[in-house]
């Protein structure tokens, strides 16, 4: 009982881990101000994420900063891509209802919906393969889709952990609260931990 209260213990090992985690959510929050920056704080976030998950000693603050620096012009042009498709992607969407041909706003809706499903493929990789590797835009993009593809039960896990978010606070109303303070407190950085997992295991067999 004495060693679990030793200072490197595992209570204190453990509560440097939660620490660190609410540490690493409040960084993303905060640098998602301005929105236009979401893409570089996904990013730096992941980052981190995968370094902490690798079991490498990292200090959160000053690891999150300098990676958000490093990787802002890119991250914020695929940011940029990503709300001008997702915009698109929207429309599509609500056209599709308004068409008065039911046949051509099938096939519409259709069409939208398997590209909005790539869209989410994309999303899921696109800010952890910036933060992992150095490439083009366009190689960035087109690697994110394939890996996504390739490793398709981890994206799936991936993509419901990155929805979990909405999910709940549209199917528990009444948690709405409580869902959006533990996602302002830790969930985010949470869900980057998680994921992190699943990632360091893909990114190894692209490194190794």
């Amino acid at each position: 009982m004495d060693n679990l209260f030793r200072y490197d213990g595992k209570f204190w090992g453990t509560l440097d881990e939660i620490t660190d985690i609410v540490v690493l959510n409040f960084l993303f929050i905060v640098f998602s101000i301005p929105v236009i920056t979401i893409g570089a704080s996904l990013t730096a976030t992941y980052s981190v994420a995968l370094k902490k998950v690798k079991g490498e000693d990292v200090h959160v603050t000053k690891e999150f900063i300098k990676r958000f620096k490093e990787n802002f012009k890119i991250s914020t042009v695929v940011w940029i891509l990503m709300i001008v498709v997702g915009s698109v992607l929207l429309l599509d969407f609500y056209i599709s209802n308004l068409i008065s041909d039911k046949t051509l706003g099938v096939m519409l809706k259709l069409i939208s919906t398997i590209v909005g499903i790539i869209f989410l493929f994309n999303f899921t990789y696109v800010f952890p393969i910036i933060s992992k590797f150095n490439n083009t835009i366009k190689n960035t993009i087109v690697n994110s889709i394939l890996i996504s593809i390739q490793n398709l039960p981890y994206t799936i896990i991936m993509l419901t952990m990155n929805l979990l978010c909405i999910i709940l606070m549209f199917s528990l109303v009444d948690y709405f609260g409580y869902i959006l303070f533990f996602y302002m407190v830790i969930g985010f950085g949470i869900t980057s931990y998680i994921n992190s997992i699943f990632l360091n295991k893909i990114f190894y067999k692209y490194i190794n």
